[in-house]
């Protein structure tokens, strides 16, 4: 008897678990019902309320959606017929990314782009994603988490949220789907998007049209107004010569060091010495490095008599990166002029500054800098950076001189000061054995150079100052 009573109160409670279970999923496949209805979609079919995994799907002409059960409330989601190539689109949470796949797009937005990772169709989910399809996916996934993959946009969040969450999702789904003139699309985002990096991700987009078509062109006139230096800088390069103002503007601006720096670059020569002065000054006022570092290099290419003494200074005032930047420009103007401002600078102690001064004599120097390039490789403790600089300006140097050729001058590896001619032709110069500072020729030419064994110091033979002179490049 006390079995009997014991099964039936089994019975009973279970039974009524199951009634109460029963009920409450009825209740709730209701809520979804009506959360629906509000959405302006019609229940076409339904899970029994005995289910254990509830499921609804609902439609409203060709817009459709449903409601499942999710891993903490439910699960919410549209079907979305978008424009060819909308299938390859995928938008999941920055930390839902899988490893392999699809490389990550930049849409442009901060906030956005730490949030979600797209992949797909670049252009399609740049022309896509404007700031209030953004927008509407940020608010989504604030909620719970969202995903868009295979023409599924859906969420997983509580129950109390699906009313807001449905309307956003069929929002977006409709969005989507609206027929779209991609390239209108890039334009419109290029020229009224709120966010400056998500303008000039669209507009180096439409960079890479045909750059005759008339609504290009459109769009890069009206871009040369932007307030992002970056977009100005971008819009007026694919203008060409119309844009040289914009890139002037840009260059002398105080905004942006790197976009200066390029504009600089880009105008190379077209930009008059005076205003490559006067912009190389407020970058040094400011220290705005690499708008520096470009006059610099503009300065090495101009054909102002000015620009190397102006050169000249910013090595000799200078200390670091500049410094070394403004010794090279030196080099490349392949002034004469370069060579004594050069030369001091392999006696400052900068760092990088001794290598950058050699390398530019390299190019630049006369005979008349064997001897400190010797001087200053002989000083540098360890570092083989310089002796080695100086060797390979030294060849250069020899290379340049009237009759030689390469080899004949060379650095003396074991005692300081030693320099001589070899022997086995005339009007080489290789190392001497003789003691520190002697320099001597063979004696089977008329005109070399030689010392006297009393070291009274070099003797032209006679009759013949004016070639040795000439060959010391006098």
């Amino acid at each position: 008897m006390m079995w009997d009573l014991i099964v039936y109160g089994l019975t009973a409670g279970g039974s009524a678990l199951l009634n109460w279970w029963a009920q409450a999923n009825r209740r709730r496949l209701k809520g979804w019902q009506d959360t629906a209805a509000a959405c302006g979609l019609s229940a076409v079919e339904s899970s029994s309320a005995l289910n254990l995994y509830l499921t609804l799907k609902a439609q409203a002409g060709v817009a459709g959606a449903w409601i499942a059960q999710g891993k903490s409330g439910a699960r919410v989601g549209v079907r979305v017929s978008g424009p060819p190539g909308f299938k390859e689109l995928k938008i999941s949470r920055e930390l839902a990314r899988p490893g392999p796949g699809p490389r990550e797009i930049e849409i442009g937005d901060e906030l956005f782009d730490r949030t979600f990772s797209v992949a797909g169709p670049v252009r399609l989910a740049c022309a896509l994603l404007d700031a209030e399809a953004r927008r509407q996916l940020l608010s989504v996934n604030a909620e719970g988490e969202l995903v868009l993959a295979n023409e599924q946009l859906w969420a997983d969040v509580p129950d109390v949220q699906l009313p807001r969450t449905l309307t956003l999702l069929l929002d977006l789904g409709r969005r989507f789907a609206r027929p779209m003139d991609l390239e209108q699309c890039l334009a419109d985002n290029a020229l009224r998007d709120p966010e400056p990096g998500v303008r000039l991700r669209n507009l180096l987009l439409l960079i890479r049209e045909p750059p005759e078509d008339a609504r290009t062109l459109a769009v890069f006139r009206t871009a040369c107004s932007d307030a992002s230096p970056q977009i100005r800088l971008r819009a007026a390069r694919e203008l060409g010569a119309e844009g040289r103002d914009v890139l002037v503007g840009v260059a002398e601006s105080t905004e942006d060091d790197d976009c200066s720096a390029e504009a600089v670059s880009i105008l190379g020569r077209g930009l008059p010495f005076e205003r490559t002065r006067a912009i190389l000054a407020r970058a040094l006022q400011r220290r705005r490095i690499q708008t520096a570092r470009a006059c610099l290099e503009a300065l090495s290419r101009s054909e102002a008599a000015a620009a190397v003494e102006l050169l000249a200074k910013v090595v000799a005032r200078e200390k670091g990166e500049l410094a070394t930047a403004a010794a090279l420009a030196l080099g490349m103007t392949a002034s004469s002029a370069a060579e004594p401002p050069l030369i001091l600078a392999l006696h400052r102690d900068v760092t990088g500054l001794q290598v950058a001064a050699a390398k530019a004599l390299g190019r630049v120097g006369s005979a008349a800098a064997v001897l400190p390039l010797k001087e200053a490789a002989e000083r540098s403790s360890g570092d083989q950076d310089l002796p080695r600089a100086a060797r390979q300006a030294i060849a250069e140097i020899q290379s340049r001189l009237p009759g030689a050729s390469p080899g004949q001058l060379s650095l003396a590896g074991a005692e300081a000061g030693r320099l001589s001619l070899a022997q086995a032709e005339a009007g080489q110069l290789s190392l001497a054995s003789d003691p520190a500072g002697q320099l001597s020729l063979a004696s089977a030419e008329p005109g070399l150079l030689s010392l006297s064994e009393g070291g009274e110091g070099p003797q032209p033979a006679p009759g013949n100052a004016t070639q040795a002179d000439s060959a010391c490049g006098k």
